[in-house]
């Protein structure tokens, strides 16, 4: 397979682990205190990931001292990620939770071009245009659903509703913009394993530290046993599409990743039914539907202008056909 078609494959298996994790989460936060989950699953990869680099690539470690500001983004925004993302799956339906979530990434993708940031910038062509208006029209479709209570799950009244879909919503907007970072981070030398283990200090500390205040904790202690159980899971769910989704950086460009991140709500959806805590709601599919539609459309959109415009260098490079061969294949119309 070509280096795209790899980072693609990546960027499939990173959709398929995140849409279980969003059911898994969504039920296990229910009985047991995030934080904790999010301390010991970042703060392992942090550990790991971070002395693994300084025993192979510690010229790595060194590029990212001298991208220190680049560092620091990437941990800010990832921190805003996951603290808005762990408590949006406990509040509303897993599925809208993670549609609003991957819809906002191609959305603030757009966003960081607007911004100035040159690795968010990509061709708008008509399709992709037409698919971006389809997906916030969705967006906006599934919020209206869910603080009307026509979806599937809502833990409490309107005011928790809105929390879920603009914490949904905070999740996606901020991976938007750790995408172009990662991409800047490693133009600077500074590879998936290493910004792997760099990109989440700041919340590993955030989680450690929300955890000894108390902040979310649940009536009851988890078992050691139960709660090792979760954070193996954890690692497999969330850590682990997480690095696959960074070894793709290098390999396809910030648009391609945030498209392809567009279309793994249907997958929730699916699996959501299987976990019982949610009712099958036929709105919130109604709103998938609308989704996906916009999804494919921003994902044709990104991948076939490229496709078309190899063929067209392909036509351009091809010599003419010689004067003879144009006289000698001419066909003559008229009387």
């Amino acid at each position: 397979m070509s280096p795209k078609q790899v980072g693609i494959v990546f960027c499939l298996a990173f959709v398929t682990l995140e849409a279980f994790q969003a059911v898994y989460l969504g039920s296990t936060f229910q009985s047991v205190n995030p934080f904790l989950v999010g301390a010991w699953v970042f703060g392992i990869s942090v550990c790991g990931c971070t002395l693994a680099t300084l025993l192979v690539r510690p010229n790595e470690i060194l590029a990212s001292i001298r991208a220190w500001k680049t560092v620091v983004a990437l941990n800010l925004f990832a921190a805003l990620t996951w603290t808005s993302y762990f408590a949006a799956v406990q509040l509303i339906e897993p599925a809208v939770v993670f549609t609003i979530f991957s819809g906002m990434v191609p959305l603030g993708t757009l966003m960081g071009a607007k911004f100035g940031l040159p690795e968010a910038a990509s061709p708008a062509p008509r399709a992709s245009q037409i698919g971006h208006v389809t997906i916030l029209i969705s967006l906006l479709l599934l919020a209206a659903i869910t603080m009307l209570g026509y979806s599937g799950f809502v833990r409490g009244g309107l005011i928790n509703a809105l929390a879920g879909i603009g914490l949904s919503a905070i999740s996606g907007g901020c991976t938007a913009f750790v995408i172009p970072y990662s991409v800047r981070l490693n133009a600077k030398g500074v590879g998936p394993l290493a910004q792997f283990g760099l990109r989440f200090v700041l919340y590993a500390l955030i989680a450690f530290a929300a955890f000894q205040f108390g902040l979310d904790d649940k009536p009851y202690e988890t078992p050691s046993d139960e709660l090792t159980l979760i954070v193996l899971v954890g690692l497999a769910v969330i850590a682990f599409p997480l690095y696959l989704v960074q070894k793709a950086v290098p390999l396809v460009s910030a648009s391609t990743i945030a498209a392809i991140t567009a279309l793994g709500p249907a997958m929730v959806f699916l699996l959501q039914l299987f976990d019982g805590r949610t009712h099958y709601s036929a709105l919130t599919m109604t709103g998938l539907s609308i989704y996906m539609a916009g999804a494919l459309l921003a994902v044709l959109g990104t991948i076939m202008p490229k496709a078309q415009s190899r063929k067209s260098a392909k036509e351009f490079l091809e010599p003419a056909p010689a004067h003879g061969d144009r006289v000698k294949n001419a066909k003559f119309s008229g009387p």
